[in-house]
């Protein structure tokens, strides 16, 4: 079976992983520039926080789809990661159908945040109590998914993470060394979230994407310099 799936997949070109390496890298210092930029609602005041969700939700709009786009753009590059590593082998695959569904995942609550509550908050009424008090329930229930398929996403992106990191850890010293990142990157914010030490609000989601980053920027550079 192998052999045969070795005959069936066309095998990675050098050009192919050196332009997945640049993809990667540029999305996520793009990533890191978009979370820089992400709208946050300042004000425990329903009334008020309606008014600045209102106020934000074009720029949301635009930060959140740049955000899904650079994701699908790194899942893109991952594709030829896994291509070049072998799919034959069963840690590449589950890596790769873990970090899959952790994307999906995010983009979901990207797409809850970014355009599901700025929607919310434009059609809505507000000018009475009562309201209000329905607006900030469905803003609640807003909230209640986006940190959930959020943190979904946080454990799936972080298992993918490890069994690729497992998998380099057989590999050449490079590979190894970025293998080593791998297993950090992939335990600590999992671990953080289920033991109850990180919060995916606006500041915990820039410390996953950051720490993330020292991973694809690893990956990044192996495959540009065709060090798999």
């Amino acid at each position: 079976m192998p052999e045969r799936a070795s005959r069936d997949i066309p095998p990675s070109s050098d050009a192919a992983a050196r332009n997945a390496g640049l993809v990667i890298i540029a999305a996520t210092l793009l990533e890191i520039a978009g979370m820089a930029h992400h709208p946050a609602v300042t004000t425990p005041d329903i009334a008020q926080a309606v008014v600045q969700i209102t106020r934000l939700s074009l720029l949301s709009a635009w930060v959140h789809g740049g955000l899904i786009g650079l994701m699908l753009a790194i899942l893109y590059a991952y594709t030829e990661f896994s291509r070049r590593r072998g799919l034959a082998r069963p840690l590449i695959r589950a890596g790769l159908v873990a970090y899959t569904a952790g994307i999906f995942s995010m983009i979901v609550a990207a797409t809850m945040s970014g355009f599901v509550v700025g929607q919310l908050a434009s059609l809505t009424s507000h000018a009475t109590v009562a309201d209000l008090q329905i607006n900030a329930q469905l803003l609640i229930l807003c909230r209640v998914l986006n940190q959930s398929f959020a943190g979904l996403a946080t454990v799936l992106m972080s298992a993918g993470i490890l069994f690729w990191s497992f998998d380099l850890l057989r590999g050449s010293k490079p590979a190894r060394l970025a293998g080593i990142c791998g297993c950090a990157v992939g335990l600590l914010p999992a671990l953080a979230l289920i033991f109850g030490a990180l919060h995916l609000d606006v500041h915990g989601m820039t410390l996953v994407v950051m720490v993330q980053s020292l991973w694809n920027i690893a990956v990044g550079v192996l495959l540009m310099r065709k060090l798999l």
